[in-house]
């Protein structure tokens, strides 16, 4: 149980996952000067790990999960995690053009923001202060 005295449920599972995906990919970032190679992979298996929590996140949404008066952070978060999802498709399946250091940092923005929004809206749903 993460916040208050709720179960443990999918969102925590969900949020696990997007932390320890996001831990691969801070640490694919710091091997990029040893191996680019193994920078490459370990980003990769950063982008396949983030995937299932993703479907979760749509999975809801298709649901109707809103947040009063925080809608815009929700909206904000699906447009960032849109972006970001389709500028690491480009990186995974290797398409080279793309792979230039511009678009990998505009891609580890991407993700940032979305994943700092993800723990916002964690908050803002589960957090017994503001429910």
């Amino acid at each position: 149980m993460f916040l208050g005295s709720r179960p443990f449920i999918l969102s925590d599972i969900s949020l696990l996952i997007q932390i320890l995906a996001f831990s691969f990919l801070l640490y694919a970032i710091y091997r990029r000067k040893e191996s680019m190679a193994y920078h490459g992979k370990i980003a990769s298996i950063a982008f396949y790990f983030a995937l299932p929590a993703v479907f979760y996140m749509l999975y809801n949404k298709s649901r109707g999960l809103t947040l009063p008066n925080y809608n815009f952070l929700l909206n904000l978060h699906m447009l960032l995690g849109i972006l970001t999802i389709l500028t690491g498709t480009l990186f995974v399946t290797n398409q080279w053009k793309w792979k230039v250091k511009r678009n990998m940092d505009l891609e580890i923005f991407l993700w940032t923001g979305t994943f700092l929004l993800g723990i916002t809206i964690y908050i803002l749903l589960f957090s017994p202060v503001l429910s």
